[in-house]
């Protein structure tokens, strides 16, 4: 019989993080290969768990989990892993083969395996690149993903999950959403913005709600619908479709150095 322990690593390649203990509660967040987690309450099919490195707290399926003792979750903790930047892998998994997608996890990589817990796992396929990209040409790797609210991968993602899993493949670990993005790094004047930098909006409320990445032209990635490119400008984000702003400007920073 299972054994829960206090905690946990993400065994697939992506796993939703539900507000409530129910299959019908919204995707808060995604988990990913490798990620790691606390685990603060159990049951089955659900247990409640909190994000490791960045806190976010909702519930997910205890299958979806290889159990951690203590020893070797701070192992984990205390160990930088190697990240997947290409698109997508093949990764041998004691369950069968399985595709593995760009920002999970690969701890104590090497020679093609890595491990999650105690249990090997081989890469079929390169899982890294041979040259760093800049951010901007790893953030236009997700050009075209759908959105949705509470997504962090290739398949699926929202504005500031985006801009999170970018940071992550540049080896900087930045808070889920855009309300607490904006807080981190230098605040940058519009007029010395650079491709790279993060663009920030506020809404009607006083909000900030949205968040993306510059690029060159004059341009920002972002999830709209889609991860899509559109002018950025003083105002905000101008959409030529809808020949009009649909995002107000509130602040550009630059969190990574």
């Amino acid at each position: 019989m299972l054994q829960f322990e206090k905690f946990g690593i993400c065994q697939v390649p992506s796993a939703p993080i539900r507000s409530s203990a129910s299959d019908a509660s919204e995707i808060v967040s995604q988990l990913l290969l490798g990620e790691l987690v606390e685990v603060l309450e159990t049951g089955r099919p659900w247990i409640k768990i909190k994000v490791s490195a960045d806190g976010y707290e909702g519930y997910m399926d205890f299958k979806q989990l290889i159990y951690l003792n203590k020893e070797d979750y701070d192992a984990n903790i205390n160990h930088t892993p190697n990240i997947q930047d290409v698109t997508d892998a093949i990764v041998k998994s004691p369950n069968g083969m399985m595709r593995t997608i760009i920002g999970s996890s690969l701890p104590f990589y090497e020679t093609g395996k890595f491990k999650l817990g105690n249990i090997e796992f081989e890469v079929q396929t390169p899982v890294m690149s041979e040259t760093k990209k800049s951010i901007v040409e790893t953030a236009k790797l997700f050009l075209n993903t759908p959105y949705l609210w509470g997504g962090r991968s290739i398949h699926g993602i929202d504005c500031s999950g985006f801009t999170q899993i970018v940071a992550k493949l540049h080896g900087y670990q930045l808070p889920r959403d855009a309300s607490q993005q904006v807080h981190i790094g230098e605040e940058i004047k519009f007029e010395d913005r650079q491709p790279g930098d993060f663009e920030f909006y506020i809404n009607s409320k006083g909000t900030i709600h949205h968040v993306g990445i510059i690029i060159e032209d004059n341009k920002v990635l972002h999830a709209s619908g889609w991860l899509r490119c559109d002018v950025s400008d003083e105002k905000g984000i101008f959409r030529e479709d809808f020949g009009a702003h649909t995002h107000q400007h509130h602040s550009i920073r630059r969190p990574i150095k």
